[in-house]
């Protein structure tokens, strides 16, 4: 039986579980996973960083300038985009822009609550999100409503099916890459031991991680279970010759470290 999310129950684990993070990135996961007892090794794999490159400027300021002009909707998928914009143009003129387009009338829309929660901050208000958090949820929302004009700042690894799904239904989609997201220079540390089936689990939070994970660590063993943080992620894992793929049933950190848990807690993990 799984042991409660709050429980002061510890279930004794003998596997540790990887957490693939990101630097520059930032995520509650390992809080989470330890509040409940689980051993965790944290290896960066992946480098999220804002763009350099002579034009990222010029980009960031069209996608301001979309949201104070004319765009119906502003779609964020990842806090890594709001934080490029404000790296490349100011806080200041984000935060102005976004209230421009708000005492506008401009919709705002989000994959997850994480998201959200930054463009609220950033001054959004009445922020679409989709029951289920993944980008096909979002397209399915949208969807349902008149087709108009989206600006989506995104990272250079973003998956293309929301924009295209739309694109197929009359939506006009401005992508603007403000942000990348790349596998580290060196072999991390853990990659060894990752792949003779040192981990009872590791943890994946996007296909960019899974590929980076089989880059390093090759087709991982059948007792090291990849536990994902959705659906989307979780077919990338299969795709890539994961033999044991586990989906949480929701993207908080919450909710993956209770799968991680429960996994690991069944006889014989």
């Amino acid at each position: 039986m799984p042991v409660p999310p709050h429980s002061s129950v510890r279930v004794r684990l003998v596997r540790d579980a990887l957490l693939v993070r990101a630097l520059g990135g930032e995520d509650k996961d390992a809080e989470s996973l330890r509040a409940r007892g689980v051993s965790v090794v944290e290896d960066p794999y992946l480098v999220v960083a804002t763009c350099t490159d002579e034009g990222a400027a010029r980009r960031a300021a069209a996608v301001l300038e979309a949201i104070e002009a004319d765009s119906d909707w502003l779609v964020v998928t990842s806090r890594a985009a709001l934080r490029a914009l404000s790296d490349l143009a100011g806080e200041d003129r984000v935060r102005a822009a976004i209230r421009s387009g708000s005492d506008r009338g401009m919709g705002f829309a989000t994959v997850g609550d994480t998201t959200r929660t930054a463009l609220e901050q950033l001054g959004a208000s009445d922020v679409l999100v989709p029951a289920v958090s993944t980008a096909e949820a979002l397209r399915g929302e949208l969807a349902g409503r008149p087709a108009g004009s989206i600006v989506a700042p995104q990272g250079s690894q973003a998956m293309k099916g929301l924009a295209s799904g739309l694109r197929s239904l009359g939506w006009r989609v401005d992508e603007q890459v403000v942000y990348e997201t790349t596998t580290v220079a060196a072999r991390p540390p853990t990659a060894d031991r990752l792949s003779s089936g040192g981990f009872g689990v590791v943890v994946l939070r996007s296909p960019t991680a899974v590929r980076a994970v089989t880059g390093f660590a090759g087709t991982l063993p059948e007792q090291t279970a990849a536990v994902c943080g959705g659906p989307t992620t979780a077919a990338a894992a299969r795709a890539a010759g994961i033999g044991t793929v586990v989906v949480s049933p929701g993207p908080t950190a919450a909710a993956v470290a209770d799968t991680v848990l429960e996994y690991l807690s069944r006889p014989g993990a």
